[in-house]
């Protein structure tokens, strides 16, 4: 069975969940989905970066005084909201876990003795929302380009900094060789200048006399490890690293790491580069000809908005996830995240938008087409799937029609599969949608065409054997769409599944293969009865 590791960030805690965070953990979650749906040994981590002096300050915004508490509390907030959510996360790792500390010290040591660690005094501009000290480059106005509401602190410390300028060549030449380590592309050719023109070594520990929190530095009492050195590793240690190396050998490395494109540079140089480092020396992190064991790709989505907007504490404008459920479902949620933002591309959350994709593309498309299929069997066919020849309802009803049958749908899985391992949910989406094709398709959109060209509610008076063709055609390629979308929207994926009279669960043990083989609906069987997925919202918003 292969194995699929991919991670999310880890999320500060200095305030709770918003749909930013939502939207790069939905995301993670529907890949997850899909490659378990492949057979895959799938392991997807998440969890909390706890060492910032940024979640102090916010404890002490709060009027608390017991920083492990606070952490406690607010990392319970985080791992409870992705729970209710239905986020199928495999582990949840803090930075302040036992079992993270001890990989931290080790990995730190094989840096030490790899020559890698000096300690010099550095005076330099200081931002606290990016935890980093920032060059001339990445200030504008006297400002952090990416905090422009924040002041830049003046910080002279003696620290400890990593030689990351050693691993310049290393890192260019292996992103010359592994073109899909950085993805998308636009990123690669960022990050590829940032390495060769701008990069320089990094301060990876802080004075104890200048922050509160923190993991000290082994044999140094005087340092506290800077928060990029240690939150990275969180990758390694939620799988075992410095605890379990069965476990370690068995996910390293990671096959997929999820970013925003603001904490790119650490992911895509500081990140490969203090593993190059360890490596020399830890030999859980090479490969068979002792060079370093790499994450496999880190794909970087865009900048998000609300309504145009920077997601700003100063706004007021953060979005809670939760607080959207009752209205929409989270499904549907998840379908307009994913749905409305070419991933990888910068995106914006509309309210608006949100409304009319639910109500156009859901709604009236999606849900109708399985509401009126089924309703219109149950009715004609004494409440079962039509008794007809399935291979025939596999094929395109006429020449002139919209819709082209099984031939359709299969392009629309090859399609599917090739959007998930290039990390396009949009991609998958847009063709369950739209089908793909330049003539006939066999779309949802195809799909409400077949019914409004054929209207099987006129013709089974005249020829009823003809609409028990269409309509097995019809109830069949629902039973696809529901395969199609389950990595996006389980639970209208299993309710789609039960209004076909399936067993959900015994219907999702299959293998994708199996699933999607035409004729898994029994001619005769019974059918479930016709509920509607997507409620108006109207008549939710009485309720």
């Amino acid at each position: 069975m292969p194995k699929y590791y991919l991670t999310t960030p880890i999320y500060y805690v200095n305030d709770k969940p918003h749909i930013g965070h939502t939207y790069t953990t939905v995301a993670a979650d529907a890949l997850a989905r899909f490659h378990r749906l492949q057979g895959d040994d799938v392991r997807l981590v998440t969890g909390t970066d706890e060492n910032s002096q940024k979640n102090v300050q916010a404890m002490e915004k709060a009027g608390e005084s017991d920083i492990q508490g606070y952490l406690d509390r607010m990392s319970g907030e985080w791992k409870k909201t992705w729970e209710d959510l239905g986020i199928t996360v495999d582990d949840f790792i803090r930075t302040t876990d036992e079992r993270h500390l001890a990989g931290v010290e080790r990995f730190w040591k094989a840096v030490e003795e790899s020559g890698d660690l000096e300690k010099r005094t550095y005076e330099g501009l200081y931002c606290l929302g990016c935890e980093g000290f920032k060059t001339e480059s990445e200030v504008m106005n006297g400002r952090c380009i990416l905090h422009p509401n924040t002041d830049l602190q003046t910080l002279s410390e003696e620290n400890w900094f990593f030689k990351l300028t050693n691993y310049r060549e290393a890192l260019l030449a292996y992103i010359d060789a592994n073109p899909e380590f950085v993805q998308p592309e636009s990123r690669r050719n960022e990050i590829r200048s940032y390495i060769d023109k701008f990069m320089t070594d990094v301060s990876v520990s802080r004075e104890v006399k200048k922050v509160s929190i923190g993991i000290p530095v082994p044999g140094d009492d005087s340092q506290r490890i800077y928060v990029w050195f240690d939150a990275l590793l969180n990758y390694m240690t939620a799988i075992g690293y410095g605890t379990d190396e069965k476990m370690f050998k068995k996910y390293w490395p990671v096959d997929l790491q999820l970013v925003g494109k603001d904490i790119i540079k650490f992911h895509c140089a500081l990140w490969p580069a203090m593993i190059m480092s360890a490596a020399k020396h830890d030999k859980a992190l090479q490969n068979k000809d002792g060079s370093a064991k790499l994450p496999k790709q880190v794909f970087a989505h865009g900048f998000f908005t609300i309504d145009g907007q920077k997601i700003s504490k100063s706004l007021g404008n953060a979005v809670d996830p939760r607080d959207l459920v009752p209205t929409y479902g989270f499904d549907a949620i998840r379908y307009y995240l994913l749905r409305e933002i070419s991933f990888g591309e910068d995106g914006d959350f509309s309210h608006e938008r949100l409304k009319d994709r639910y109500t156009s593309d859901l709604g009236n498309t999606f849900g109708n087409l399985v509401n009126r299929v089924v309703a219109m069997s149950k009715k004609y066919f004494e409440g079962g799937i039509p008794k007809t020849e399935v291979a025939r309802a596999a094929l395109p009803v006429s020449e002139q029609s919209a819709w082209d049958g099984k031939e359709g749908l299969d392009r629309i899985r090859e399609t599917v599969e090739h959007a998930f391992a290039i990390n396009r949910p949009d991609l998958a989406l847009d063709a369950i949608w739209n089908g793909v094709g330049e003539g006939r398709r066999s779309g949802i959109f195809q799909a409400n065409k077949l019914v409004e060209e054929t209207q099987p509610f006129k013709l089974v008076k005249e020829n009823p054997e003809a609409v028990a063709e269409i309509l097995y055609a019809l109830l069949e390629a629902c039973r696809w769409y529901a395969w199609f979308v389950n990595p996006i929207m389980p639970e209208v994926s299993s309710k789609i599944f039960t209004q076909l009279g399936l067993d959900a669960e015994k219907e999702l043990n299959k293998e994708w293969a199996q699933g999607l083989m035409w004729g898994g609906l029994k001619t005769g069987a019974a059918l479930g009865e016709p509920v509607p997925l997507f409620p108006r919202l109207e008549v939710q918003s009485k309720e």
